[in-house]
């Protein structure tokens, strides 16, 4: 981890954070990232191998991720803070809550509650964390007032000016290459206002360009069938039920639901309930660490077969139980 502090025109400066990290495990990457509570979810199979570029300091945090896994993202965004997200220029269309969402849309995460987003293997993206008094305070040095009202409810994605959203991604980039190639920049005051200044600033004007809201809808059938089956996987997960079990539960046929997952999670109703029961085996080794007992673990999560069990842990993650296990201090 590389910390630097930087100084400021202010008497009694608040430092400024900047980091560049890799991870090669989910939980690992959740610390990482003040301020944010993450419970996300794997779909595919593969070991994890994620990086973060992070700018932080007092009303104000920038994040960039990368990852190579598919991912059900969960959790709730940095409270008291606005938090908008931009999805790489290369990524497809994600999920977000109920619908879908693009590289076009600018992201707005509803402050102190829960987000809900799908992402495939190769995503990568920037939120940007600031309170409400910054933006404001930078408006006003802008002479550029904007009602940050209609932002305030999040779960939403935005079509935006393009020229205003390249010119925000193109000093994004500038302050990636900035942490993560350690130039003479990160010394200086240069970073402090870029993440104080500059990226608000930018970001200010696209929101003065009153961007639209925009719903890339999925079939709201298939998204209630899908939160039925999920709602009963969830419930019986420790007792796996059979995916005939999960089709009656949400109402429809098995060609359907497989259809519904497919499209929205890119798994099949099966492999979706083999990774929920896996990810609760990862989570409770993270938890428990050197003190856990595999085979208890595991016969938690309704996994008998310690043989096959560790060969699906390991396809699943890319490593053996004991190794999540020992890896935990």
């Amino acid at each position: 981890m590389n910390t630097q502090s930087h100084p400021s025109a202010t008497s009694n400066p608040q430092p400024i954070h900047a980091a560049q990290l890799g991870f090669g495990s989910f939980d690992d990457f959740s610390e990482a990232t003040r301020g944010w509570d993450l419970d996300w979810r794997q779909l595919d199979r593969g070991r994890l191998e994620a990086h973060l570029i992070r700018v932080a300091g007092p009303g104000a945090s920038i994040l960039r991720v990368t990852f190579d896994r598919s991912f059900l993202q969960t959790g709730g965004s940095p409270p008291g803070m606005l938090t908008f997200g931009l999805l790489g220029g290369s990524v497809g269309e994600i999920g977000w809550y109920r619908g879908r969402a693009s590289a076009d849309n600018l992201l707005v995460f509803e402050s102190g509650g829960e987000y809900e987003s799908v992402s495939q293997p190769g995503f990568s993206a920037h939120t940007l964390s600031f309170s409400e008094e910054h933006l404001d305070r930078v408006a006003a040095d802008l002479d550029l007032p904007v009602a940050l009202a209609p932002y305030l409810q999040g779960g939403i994605a935005h079509d935006v000016d393009h020229a205003a959203v390249s010119d925000l991604r193109r000093r994004l980039r500038e302050l990636d290459r900035a942490v993560a190639e350690e130039t003479n920049r990160t010394e200086t005051g240069w970073i402090r206002n870029e993440l104080e200044h500059e990226i608000p600033a930018r970001l200010i004007r696209l929101l003065a360009t009153n961007p639209q809201a925009t719903s890339l809808t999925i079939d709201r059938p298939r998204i209630l069938a899908v939160q039925k089956a999920r709602d009963y996987i969830d419930a019986h997960v420790n007792e796996p039920p059979t995916i005939q079990e999960v089709c009656q539960a949400a109402g429809v046929s098995w060609r359907t639901l497989n259809y519904a997952f497919r499209e929205i999670f890119g798994v099949t109703p099966k492999e979706y309930l083999q990774a929920t029961r896996l990810d609760g085996v990862l989570k409770e080794l993270h938890r428990k660490g050197p003190s856990a007992i595999i085979a208890d673990v595991a016969n938690h999560w309704g996994f008998w077969h310690m043989g096959q069990f560790a060969v699906d842990y390991r396809r699943q993650f890319g490593e053996l139980p004991s190794e999540t296990r020992n890896r935990v201090k």
